[in-house]
């Protein structure tokens, strides 16, 4: 009796284990690239809008040369959204948020700054000047600078083999796999 249930708790372990592979293999998406995984897809019912952000991606080593104590560096995110009308895209947005949120024992930026982009090391656009705005907590301080890039630039961006923004004149180069899920919010806007 014994040696029967041993008998039958395996064969019911194999089955499970079995079938959780054949589960597992029918789950996984193939065609969803690894950048469309950090975009967040948000649908508001009630006000017909749908909001798409890009996870914040840190981008903090641009500012670290600056200091020489590491209690004193500066922790920088950027922060990419837009949004649009109704559940599906009709005609591309109009334009794509970019916010730059500091994190610092004091004030880096003080005030609104010039946004830049360069493409290809060779190929600077600007993009206007960067909205400003902080709060300060017992710690730190945490200031955003948000600017709006117009679809047709944040396409040439998408284009471009590599690139780097320029907030002020601080030089903040995105990493491969930041540049991927930013030109990935690029193919999002438009339908």
């Amino acid at each position: 009796m014994k040696s029967l249930m041993n008998v039958l708790s395996v064969i019911i372990l194999l089955a499970s284990i079995t079938t959780g592979y054949a589960q597992d293999s029918k789950e996984k998406p193939k065609d969803q690239s690894k950048s469309a995984k950090h975009v967040k897809v948000k649908y508001d019912k009630s006000k017909d809008l749908t909001t798409v952000t890009l996870n914040s991606m840190p981008v903090s080593s641009a500012l670290t040369k600056e200091v020489t104590r590491v209690s004193e560096a500066t922790q920088l995110d950027l922060g990419v959204s837009f949004t649009h009308p109704g559940q599906a895209l009709s005609k591309p947005v109009e334009a794509l948020v970019m916010k730059f949120k500091s994190t610092a024992k004091y004030p880096v930026f003080q005030r609104g700054q010039n946004l830049m982009a360069v493409l290809d090391n060779e190929r600077a656009i600007p993009l206007g000047d960067a909205n400003y705005s902080s709060r300060a907590e017992t710690f730190y301080v945490e200031e955003m600078l948000t600017g709006s890039i117009p679809y047709e630039i944040v396409k040439r961006i998408a284009e471009a083999k590599t690139v780097a923004f320029f907030l002020g004149a601080r030089e903040i180069r995105l990493k491969p796999e930041q540049f991927e899920d930013l030109k990935e919010m690029a193919r999002r806007m438009a339908p």
